[in-house]
């Protein structure tokens, strides 16, 4: 479809948009410097203002620093342990890697750093994370002034050598890549850029600077924290019973009465198709007028219709029919009516005149297709039919009842108003009955399983605190006709090799040798237990644990309480939206 067939099909809705792009242009942020309606600021914190470029560069520099130092680090240790150089890692260079990941616990732990500040500076009351990045470090700036933090270029030189990004297999400073991420380049440095990228880190610094002020003393119970690293770490064993939705006994068929109760218990869900009065305008060129001239004058006929909201459609017609600066056309049927108007349909009952197929947004439609999905106007069916009496039909219709014109094959003109529309009524017992039987039967079949999976789940449950044996136990759910078998050992902390319907959170709630919670799926039913638990003990995970997880799960405590110590800082510094990002960029 091309613009002008779109403009002359949606003439309405064009006329909106023109008015909503004039505003829009009112609106447009000019230079950065805001648009007409707003101030002369982007954000304002503490009563600092920043332009839409100064956002823009606090926002991506702290974003793009923090991402870029995340990937060379692990691009650095991929390319360490790709002893082919083919930027794949086998499945034994990937085992080498992840041993030597776990030797160096320090380096997940940098990584895991650098992505809780990320996480945190993206937090705000914006849409986009990098505006929040730019509020949040520009509140960072105000928060280091006030308590007097400067890091100084000795700080920030010994940071960033201490980043696993910088450091090579030996030890030595990564300069080359120093170099790339500041904008080194042919010997000479770009001073802008290594500026923009030392301020990430310097912000970086005074983050955790006011993080250990903050946060001083918050950490986890180490004791208590353990034992829960140990559960989620954790590889359990044990039994499952699959009792499938096909092995139990299907219900009976509902009797007569239990289906009409049912039926009135549910009338919503059967109702009628909605139905509508249609009415199609067929406008015919006069000899050797074009297609072109033709859908000229459907324009200036659109336009006329447009500006008295729908009304008078037929004197429209006959003035325009009738001036001799327009293409030659007719519209009258063979009885002298304006146009036809189709009995009360639904979509699938549309007669033939509503069959017929016009190019639409680039593919063939029905009218009928465009008559009921994209005309939401038209009035109830008593109220059309007394206008109708009196004379007045064409009087109450509203432009939004109206979409067209369209094109037909034969170079005819049409166009379509929806008269009126009898919304879905409640069917009848007599006309819902099947599809009621059909869905009280599927119910039935659903509700069948679930008591059946309940009944041995509380059989068994039942026999789990009688003291019998968890054999004896799930020898019932076998007799019952579910499948019983063995899993495990599975690692929680993967989620490796669970059944289906076997969820980590139960098997970490239920004592071992209870049933855990029962699993209903569509396909069946699944009661488990769990018959043994293993935690590691070795060196390496003792270690992993000691200097990296649990140091993790203090740093997220702490990341927790910077969160709410930015909510706050928000309202002491003044935070400050620019109007036209209130209403476009905030959250």
């Amino acid at each position: 479809m091309t613009f002008l067939e779109f403009i002359r099909k949606n003439s309405l809705l064009v006329l909106i948009v023109i008015v909503a792009i004039g505003a829009g242009l009112l609106m447009m942020d000019y230079g950065n410097q805001g648009s007409a309606f707003s101030r002369d600021f982007h954000i304002q914190v503490n009563g600092t203002n920043y332009n839409t470029a100064e956002v823009y560069n606090l926002g991506e520099n702290g974003q793009g620093v923090i991402q870029n130092l995340y990937s060379s680090t692990y691009s650095k240790l991929r390319d360490r342990f790709d002893a082919n150089d083919d930027d794949e890692l086998s499945a034994d260079e990937s085992a080498a890697l992840e041993a030597w990941v776990q030797q160096h616990p320090e380096v997940d732990a940098s990584l895991t750093r650098l992505q809780y500040i990320l996480n945190c500076w993206s937090y705000g009351i914006c849409a986009r994370a990098e505006e929040n990045v730019a509020i949040n470090r520009a509140v960072l700036h105000e928060e280091a002034a006030a308590l007097g933090i400067v890091p100084s270029k000795e700080q920030i030189d010994t940071f960033i050598r201490n980043l696993p990004a910088f450091i090579n297999a030996d030890g030595s400073f990564d300069n080359k890549l120093y170099q790339n991420l500041t904008g080194y380049y042919d010997g000479v440095s770009n001073n802008p850029m290594e500026k923009a990228f030392r301020s990430v880190i310097s912000d970086i610094i005074v983050w955790e600077t006011i993080g250990s002020i903050v946060t001083q003393g918050v950490t986890h119970n180490s004791k208590v924290q353990g034992m829960m690293i140990d559960a989620g770490n954790q590889s359990v064993s044990g039994k499952t019973a699959w009792l499938a939705a096909d092995k139990v006994t299907a219900p009976a068929d509902p009797t007569e009465d239990e289906l009409k109760s049912w039926w009135e218990a549910h009338s919503n869900n059967y109702k009628s198709e909605q139905r509508r009065i249609i009415s199609l305008y067929t406008l015919t060129p006069g000899k050797d007028v074009t297609v072109d001239a033709m859908l000229n004058t459907a324009d200036i006929i659109m336009e006329e219709l447009s500006m008295s909201n729908g009304g008078g459609l037929d004197t429209i017609l006959e003035n325009a029919a009738n001036n001799p600066e327009h293409a030659e056309f007719t519209y009258k049927q063979a009885d002298g009516a304006t146009h036809v108007t189709l009995p009360l349909c639904t979509e699938a009952e549309a007669p033939a005149e509503l069959q017929t197929k016009v190019e639409h947004n680039g593919s063939s439609t029905s009218l009928a297709a465009i008559a009921f999905n994209e005309i939401e106007g038209g009035v109830d069916v008593a109220t059309y039919e007394q206008a109708k009496q009196n004379g007045q039909a064409d009087k109450i219709a509203g432009i939004q009842q109206v979409r067209g014109f369209f094109l037909t094959a034969d170079n005819k003109l049409v166009l379509i108003r929806v008269e009126a529309v009898e919304p879905p009524a409640v069917l009848p017992y007599e006309q819902a009955r099947d599809k009621a039987l059909a869905d009280m039967k599927a119910e039935r079949a659903d509700n069948a399983l679930q008591l059946a999976a309940e009944k041995l789940h509380k059989e068994m449950s039942d026999a789990v605190a009688a003291g019998e044996s968890i054999d004896a136990v799930f020898a019932k759910a076998s007799t019952a006709g579910a499948e019983v078998s063995e899993f495990g050992p599975c690692e929680l902390s993967i989620n490796s090799s669970l059944p289906e319907g076997v969820s980590v959170q139960n098997l970490l709630t239920t004592a071992s040798g209870k049933l855990c919670p029962l699993a209903i799926l569509p396909t069946g039913a699944r009661i488990t237990t769990v018959q043994e638990r293993t935690v590691p003990e070795d060196a390496q995970y003792n270690m992993v644990k000691l200097m990296y997880k649990l140091p993790m799960s203090n740093a997220t405590l702490q990341n927790n309480v910077m969160l709410d110590w930015l909510t706050t800082a928000y309202t002491r510094f003044n935070v400050l939206l620019a109007d036209y990002v209130q209403k476009h960029g905030s959250k």
